[in-house]
């Protein structure tokens, strides 16, 4: 990794918790599409907890729900009913499961009602990380993306059009949040 810009500074990192919202700090975010990360997130629980089974007992219940889907895919359909109506179940599933109910909304609702569009430096897309790290910060790297996709099944990957729909439906606020910042500029 090479940095051209050696203003660069990283005062605090966070991962799994809600950021703390601070009047003076400057902020970056590190995002994923919604519907990419859910399904990043499903697989990596469901290798944890069952292909690998080093995680089977960390959250009750998840090995079960990972294990009665089996995909995400699976899950997604499930999400709501044919006739619309939201599917309390699956839907509380979908949320039991590490990482999935750490929405992106989780992190960034709370944060983006409290600060505004002066104080983010940037938004870091996984999907653009390396055109994004030299376009913000002047950081050119040849980093290792979609390390853990090689690996999963193809059928685990694969999402029906209603699983979709039914995931951005499900995913709105996490949509909106990312809105929000494409608004800011």
């Amino acid at each position: 990794m090479a940095i051209r810009d050696s203003a660069v500074r990283i005062d605090r990192v966070v991962h799994l918790r809600q950021p703390t919202v601070e009047i003076a700090a400057r902020y970056v975010i590190i995002a994923r599409a919604p519907i990419a990360r859910a399904l990043s997130a499903f697989n990596w629980r469901h290798q944890l907890v069952n292909s690998d089974a080093r995680q089977a007992a960390r959250f009750p219940g998840e090995r079960a729900i990972l294990n009665h889907y089996g995909k995400l895919g699976a899950l997604a359909e499930q999400l709501y009913f044919q006739d619309g109506t939201d599917n309390a179940l699956a839907q509380g599933n979908f949320r039991s499961i590490h990482h999935l109910g750490e929405s992106i909304a989780f992190y960034l609702d709370p944060l983006l009602a409290q600060i505004g569009p002066g104080q983010m430096d940037g938004v870091v897309m996984q999907e653009t990380l390396e055109a994004d790290l030299t376009r913000l910060f002047g950081i050119t790297t040849s980093l290792r993306e979609r390390a853990h996709c090689s690996a999963t099944p193809p059928g685990m990957l694969a999402l029906s059009k209603r699983a979709r729909v039914n995931l951005r439906r499900f995913l709105a606020r996490d949509f909106a949040c990312l809105e929000t910042l494409r608004d800011w500029g």
